[in-house]
């Protein structure tokens, strides 16, 4: 199928990809395989994130109840590592691996209360980078995974800390220092960029925040290198559009961004503020809603998850509620959709087996493979009720 990959994936979208997306298909049209259960305790629990290396090894972050949690790896043949087990308090967030087969991992909370960012080598050592300490000269609390340049530089978000205490975005060299290149706040600009950033050719990030300033529904924005920061969208709320934008944006060679809403739409889903959205932004600032979830017929609800995009201009994603019947949530327990360039939504697979037992509650986006396979978490559910990684052929 060809996926475009990286951690500045671009996607190459026809224009007929401006129209909405309208029609659904909700029979489940893949193969679903769960690839591992959870089983908490010293084997882990609560999935989150996930990333995959070029020899088909999966790696991502999860959180035990009390702030507990852990990286691991999942091997192509299915055995599971531990990489390391987080202290109380911690949380990792995010799993970043360079092309020498490192991981980066962020972690919030923990000993300072701000969080670490550590390097695990190929040999197992483990190596830390930065300890965050807060307002009003750091960053608190990263939960997104890492981005990096040509220079081995990388870039990240924290929704605490900052000058202003709502956030900031950081640069962190490879030997660990750190520099503040931009702080968020009240009536600034937006507050509390959850989801991870995109970097384009001349070194500009771009990113969204989750709001609770000006009309209280984030932005996307954009910092130049030196940290000016310029608002590229305010997003007006249900129901106009949407509200909180989690997932990494990704954009195309026209410079149009897509990524979605975790609420919006008419009222419904669990807050009852919408089920949330895929949108697109041009460059100069007009956005259009590419479909609205609305949780109901087989559709799903509240996606977390940022987009993955092909070569043939389809979308993939997941959504954290929705899907159809769920016997442990009333909302439903998430699905994995694809959506192709004329607007047709399809549902991938659906998480409504009876108690979750493949499954339930997708928090992250999927990631795919050179043959379009599509990999991701499930965040509790399963064999053992602790999460599954997951794997679908569409």
């Amino acid at each position: 199928m060809g996926f475009i990959t990286g951690s500045n994936i671009r996607v190459l979208l026809s224009a007929s990809a401006l129209a909405l997306f309208a029609s659904l298909t909700v029979a489940d049209a893949s193969s679903f395989k769960v690839l591992y259960s959870f089983t908490g305790g010293s084997n882990g629990g609560y999935p989150m994130s996930l990333t995959r290396d070029s020899n088909g090894n999966l790696y991502g972050a999860e959180g035990q109840p009390a702030g507990y949690g852990s990286v691991f790896k999942l091997a192509p043949n299915g055995s599971l590592d531990i990489y390391y087990l987080l202290k109380g308090g911690e949380g990792a967030s995010g799993v970043f691996v360079d092309s020498n087969g490192s991981l980066w991992v962020t972690v919030s909370g923990g000993g300072t209360g701000c969080g670490v960012i550590f390097e695990i080598r190929p040999t197992g050592r483990e190596v830390l980078k930065h300890t965050f300490t807060g307002s009003p000269t750091d960053g608190c609390n990263p939960t997104a995974t890492l981005i990096t340049n040509q220079h081995g530089e990388f870039y990240g978000t924290s929704i605490g800390g900052g000058k202003y205490n709502g956030g900031s975005v950081f640069k962190l060299a490879s030997d660990g220092s750190e520099s503040l290149l931009h702080s968020f706040g009240l009536e600034r600009g937006g507050n509390f960029p959850y989801a991870g950033l995109l970097m384009d050719g001349s070194g500009n990030l771009y990113g969204t925040d989750a709001g609770e300033g000006r009309k209280d529904s984030g932005t996307v924005f954009k910092i130049v290198p030196d940290g000016a920061e310029t608002v590229l969208y305010t997003f007006k709320g249900p129901p106009r559009d949407g509200s909180v934008s989690d997932g990494t944006l990704i954009t195309d060679q026209l410079g149009n961004f897509y990524g979605t809403l975790r609420d919006g739409g008419l009222a419904g889903c669990d807050s009852n503020e919408g089920c949330g959205a895929v949108y697109q932004l041009t460059p100069d600032g007009v956005e259009t809603i590419l479909h609205f979830f609305t949780g109901k017929h087989g559709d799903g609800g509240n996606p977390v998850g940022g987009l993955i995009a092909d070569q043939a201009d389809n979308f993939y994603g997941t959504t954290y509620y929705g899907g159809g019947g769920c016997s442990i949530d009333v909302y439903g327990c998430g699905m994995v959709f694809k959506f192709t360039p004329d607007g047709t939504e399809t549902s991938l697979y659906s998480f409504s087996k009876k108690n979750g037992a493949n499954g339930a509650f997708p928090i992250s986006g999927v990631v795919a493979d050179s043959s379009g396979n599509l990999y991701g978490t499930a965040y509790s559910g399963g064999a053992y009720g602790y999460g599954t990684v997951f794997k679908v052929t569409p």
